[in-house]
Order: C-alpha cells, then sequence, then structure tokens
C-alpha cells in the first residue's frame, strides 16, 4: 500500500496479487486528521471489489440521532449550550433524515430557513461552521464518506465593534431605570441594576446571570472558571477561579438585592437570551438601533485602556489573551485625535 499527493490532494494505490487499484482519498492538505479512518474504509473498499464480495463501509444513523453523539463528544467546548440549541433548530429544518443521505439540496433549504428567522449572515455562518465540525467527526466515525458542507463558501461578515459613547451610555441607563421603575416581566424589574453591575465590573452577561452569593469574599468575586463561558477539560480536579474586584457601585447593587435563592439577582431564567426582548425595547427608546448587552463590555474595556494598562485591563475583564483585549478597545475620534496631536508635537520638535 501507498499513500502520494498530486495536486494538493491524496491519493491511494494498493497491490493485491499482481492487481493495482487506484483511489482519491477525496481529501487534500491540511485534513490529515480525517486520513486514518478514510484509508481505512478505502483499504477495505478495495479488499471487497477484489475478492467479489458486497461491502457497504458506512454505518447508518439519524441525523438527531448523531447531534447527540456529537453534544455527548463536545461536552467540553465552551459553547456546548449554544450549540445543542442550534442543532435543535437546524433538525426543525431539515428533519431526521439518515445522515448519509444529506446534501446540496439540504445546505440550501438549511441557508434559506435560517435567513426566514432573520439571522444576520454572521450568525448563518456560525451554524454551517457547526455543521462542518459535526460531519467531520461523523467521517471518522465511519459514517458518512464526504462533508456535505464542504464546498459551502461562508458569508463575508461584518467584523464592526465599538464602544458606547458618553451619551450613549447615559441615555441606556437613563432608559433601564425607567423600564426597571415600571416592570412588566421578571427580567425588567432588574435591568437597571444588571446593566449598571455590568458597567462597574466588565462582566459578561452569562456570569452576572449566574453570580451566586458563596462567590463574593468582602469585595472580591472568586468565580469558577468552568461555570463561566469557558468550558475546559481540566486534569486537576480542583476547580480554578478567576478574581474579579468590585468598587462602591457594584458593591451597592449587590447590597439592593433581595434574593431569596443562591443567586445573587432575583431573575427567573439564567439564559442570556432572556434579555433579549428587553435590549429590543432599549434600542427603541434610545434609538441607538445596534446596542447589545456585550457592548457594555466592549465600552468598559475601552474606558480602562485609556486609564490603565492593556495588561491591567486584560485581568480585569478576564482575558485569557491580551489579543482579545484589543480587540476590545476602541478608541474614539477624540482620543483619535489627541493621538494625532501628539505625533504633530514630536514633529515639530524634530522640524526645529
Amino acid at each position: 500500500m501507498s499513500l502520494y499527493i498530486r495536486n494538493n490532494r491524496y491519493y491511494f494505490k494498493k497491490e493485491i496479487q499482481g492487481k493495482k487499484y487506484y483511489r482519491a482519498l477525496k481529501l487534500k492538505r491540511g485534513q490529515e486528521g480525517l486520513l486514518s479512518a478514510r484509508l481505512k474504509q478505502v483499504e477495505e473498499e478495495v479488499l471487497a471489489e477484489h475478492l467479489g464480495i458486497p461491502y457497504s463501509p458506512y454505518k447508518q444513523i439519524k441525523f438527531l440521532d448523531y447531534c447527540k453523539k456529537y453534544l455527548e463528544a463536545k461536552k467540553h467546548k465552551k459553547s456546548w449550550d449554544r450549540d445543542k440549541q442550534r442543532l435543535l433548530i437546524i433538525g426543525e429544518c431539515i428533519g431526521d433524515s439518515p445522515l448519509s443521505r444529506m446534501g446540496k439540496k439540504d445546505v440550501e433549504k438549511l441557508e434559506k430557513f435560517l435567513f426566514s428567522r432573520k439571522l444576520k449572515p454572521s450568525t448563518v455562518n456560525r451554524y454551517f461552521e457547526l455543521l462542518r465540525h459535526l460531519f467531520n467527526l461523523a467521517i471518522e466515525d465511519g459514517y458518512i464518506k464526504n462533508n456535505p458542507i464542504k464546498n459551502y463558501l461562508p458569508y463575508v461578515e461584518d467584523g464592526y465593534r465599538r464602544a458606547l459613547s458618553r451619551d450613549e451610555a447615559k441615555v441606556i441607563l437613563e432608559s433601564a431605570k425607567k423600564i426597571q421603575k415600571e416592570p412588566r416581566s421578571n427580567i425588567q424589574s432588574a435591568v437597571y441594576d444588571l446593566i449598571v453591575f455590568a458597567f462597574n465590573t466588565g462582566m459578561r452577561l452569562s456570569e452576572i446571570l449566574n453570580l451566586r452569593k458563596s462567590y463574593i469574599q468582602d469585595d472580591v468575586i472568586f468565580y469558577p472558571i468552568t461555570e463561566t463561558k469557558y468550558r475546559r477539560r481540566v486534569y486537576s480536579q480542583k476547580s480554578k477561579f478567576k478574581a474579579i474586584c468590585l468598587n462602591s457601585e457594584a458593591i451597592k447593587i449587590i447590597k439592593n438585592q433581595r434574593s431569596k435563592d443562591e443567586y445573587v439577582f432575583d431573575i427567573n431564567y439564567r439564559n442570556p437570551n432572556a434579555i433579549y426582548h428587553v435590549v429590543q425595547k432599549l434600542r427603541r427608546m434610545t434609538g441607538i438601533e445596534d446596542f447589545t448587552f456585550h457592548q457594555i463590555r466592549h465600552t468598559v474595556s475601552t474606558w480602562l485602556s485609556s486609564q490603565v494598562s492593556l495588561t491591567t485591563a486584560k485581568i480585569v475583564l478576564g482575558h485569557s489573551d491580551i489579543k482579545t483585549t484589543l480587540r476590545y478597545t476602541h478608541p474614539s475620534i477624540e482620543e483619535q485625535r489627541k493621538g494625532v496631536a501628539v505625533l504633530g508635537q514630536r514633529f515639530k520638535e524634530l522640524d526645529k
């Protein structure tokens, strides 16, 4: 048996009793992780052809059943909850057909279905990226031969992010206070407190909603990393924590809460999606059409980066990489003007 590459693609050659068999593995450079499983399938296929016996290399499984296997295999992923929700939505569109029968028509049908739900192109890309990973795992498990998503072209994404201006932040707070004074839902009765807490800690919405009283010691939150956005596999069984310092405003918000259970904020749902309708209402009230709760975190990062070192901002925000902090930092036009003014001053000193 021999394996060789031609035009950046893998091919297989095997000689049995003087007869040579050539097969295209339909894999290219960069897909070496799928190579061993594909080689095994092709070898068995060639041997069955040589001996003249029927051969079906692929096990049969329904799409929804394999989704369960995928979620079990990927339960350590930080996006596990979101992946589960998205797979349910995909199943709603394409049904529970056999995994091996999924093809181009299903891809086109799913894309139309997702856009009918008014999802952004970037979100649609995330759905197909999830499916790509699922089908690659199915190839390794021997359920399918090719990935039906491999030729799908993702949409160009608008990577623009921004922080709130001082006036925008102020009007968001004023509107949230009005909503909390006359709430029409459980989440509305806490929206102002949640936003104030986010502005003073820089914490993610999921972290705030799931904040427990037992995590707080004096003016520091010791948040278990396994219960935040990250679901990492660790060798040690000991919990790992990140420390979040609280200022006087954040401590005041905590003391004002009247929750009767283990959580700080008295709300019915701990999923970040629970705040969706409140965010929509804030957009209508303020006219800030692109406002999201996560935008507060971008704003906090920008504020911090202009006052303290990037290293300090990284630690406060809980980023594992300082490059992430840089992506969250959005200097305003005024700050940029100050920057180029410094350049002009330095140039004048050189030009004397």
